[in-house]
C-alpha cells in the first residue's frame, strides 16, 4: 500500500470541519488512505483532545497570520479551507482570511483544496439581496481562487443552512405559543437543509477522493429538502405541541429586531427559502450532486430523524430570535418609543 496521503482541515472543531474528521475516522477505507491534520485556534480544547487521542494531528492556526497559515498546511495533499463571518462580523475581514487560505495552500505547493462557499447573493437574486456579506464574501473569495489556482485542483463546497439553526427559528417558547414566523409569501417553498457533522464531510472527502475530475466543481451540499408547511409539521409531532406557522412581509418581520442585524436575518431566509440558497429550482438538480457523495457513505439523515435526534422539543425556552426581538422591544422603550 502506499502512503497515505495528508488532509489538513480549518475550522476542525466547529460544524464543517468536525464533518471530515468524522466520515474519515468512521470509514477503515478512509483513515487508510488519509492522515488528518486539524487547525484549530485552542488546540488544547476538550474536543482537540479527543482528536489527538483518535490519532488526529492538531495545529495552530491563524486566519490573519499568513505565515502561520503556511506552517499549518505544510506537506499536505489535500486542505479544506472554510472561514466564519459570524466572528468577526465583517466581510473585509472574512475575504482577506479566505485570501490568506488561498495564499497558503497555493505557496506550499498543496495538490487539492477545497474552498467552503456559498452563492453570490445578490447577482443570484438580480440585485435584490443586498445584505449577506457572508454570502458574497465566500463568493468573491472563490473568484479569487478560481482565476488565479494555476494547476492546483480546486473544488467548492456549498453546505445549505444548517438544520441547528431550527433552534433558533422558533418564537413564544416562554409564552407557551411556539411559532415559526417568515418573510416569505409561501408555505411551500423548498428550503434545503444540512447537518454538517453527520452528511458535510461525506461530499468533502468524496470530492477529495475524486481528484482531478472535481476541479472547478461546485457541489450543493443538502442532507435533505424541505418546506415550511412541512418543518412546522413535523416539529409539532415530534414535541408534542402545535407549532404555527406565519408567514409576513419582509418589511413587517425586519420590524421585530434590531438595526444591526434585521437585514441580514431578514435576507438568509429569503435566500434559503425563496431562492433555496443555491436559486430557485436547484432541488432538480440535487441527485447530480450526490454523485459527489464518498463511496461507501450511509444515507443522508432525513428532517424527522435530525428532529427526533436533537430533542425533546419542548418550546419552553426563549430562542435566539425571540432574544433578539426582545433587544428591539426594549430598546425602543429605553429610547421612549
Amino acid at each position: 500500500m502506499g502512503t497515505s496521503r495528508l488532509v489538513t482541515v480549518f475550522g476542525a472543531t466547529g460544524a464543517q470541519g468536525s464533518g471530515i474528521i468524522n466520515t474519515v475516522l468512521s470509514s477503515v477505507d478512509l483513515k487508510a488512505k488519509y492522515r488528518l491534520r486539524a487547525v484549530t485556534r485552542s488546540p488544547d480544547s476538550a474536543k482537540a483532545l479527543v482528536y489527538k487521542e483518535n490519532g488526529v494531528e492538531v495545529v495552530w492556526g491563524d486566519l490573519n497570520d499568513v505565515e502561520s497559515l503556511k506552517t499549518a498546511v505544510k506537506g499536505s495533499y489535500g486542505v479544506f479551507g472554510m472561514t466564519d463571518y459570524w466572528s468577526i462580523h465583517s466581510q473585509d475581514i472574512e475575504m482577506q482570511q479566505g485570501k490568506n487560505l488561498f495564499e497558503a495552500v497555493k505557496t506550499e505547493g498543496v495538490r487539492h483544496y477545497i474552498w467552503s462557499s456559498l452563492p453570490w447573493a445578490e447577482k443570484l437574486t438580480g440585485g435584490r439581496l443586498t445584505q449577506l456579506p457572508y454570502f458574497d464574501g465566500k463568493a468573491i473569495v472563490e473568484a479569487h481562487i478560481e482565476e488565479n489556482k494555476e494547476n492546483m485542483i480546486v473544488s467548492y463546497f456549498m453546505p445549505a443552512m444548517f438544520f441547528s439553526f431550527i433552534e433558533n427559528l422558533i418564537r413564544g417558547g416562554q409564552n407557551n405559543d411556539p411559532h415559526l414566523t417568515l418573510p416569505v409569501s409561501s408555505d411551500s417553498a423548498l428550503w434545503p437543509f444540512i447537518d454538517p457533522p453527520r452528511d458535510g464531510g461525506k461530499y468533502i472527502m468524496g470530492l477529495f477522493e475524486a481528484g482531478s475530475k472535481s476541479n472547478g466543481v461546485r457541489v450543493n451540499a443538502v442532507s435533505c429538502w424541505t418546506t415550511p408547511r412541512e418543518l412546522v409539521a413535523t416539529l409539532s409531532k415530534e414535541g408534542g405541541k402545535n407549532v404555527a406557522l406565519k408567514t409576513i412581509s419582509p418589511e413587517v418581520f425586519a420590524k421585530d429586531f434590531p438595526d444591526n442585524i434585521s437585514g441580514q436575518l431578514t435576507e438568509t431566509l429569503i435566500m434559503a427559502i425563496e431562492h433555496g440558497v443555491y436559486g430557485r429550482g436547484e432541488k432538480e438538480n440535487q441527485d447530480h450532486h450526490d454523485k459527489w457523495l464518498v463511496a461507501g457513505s450511509d444515507r443522508k439523515i432525513t428532517l424527522q430523524e435530525w428532529i427526533q435526534q436533537n430533542g425533546p422539543w419542548t418550546f419552553e425556552t426563549r430562542s435566539f430570535f425571540d432574544n433578539l426581538a426582545a433587544q428591539k422591544a426594549n430598546g425602543l422603550a429605553e429610547n421612549g418609543h
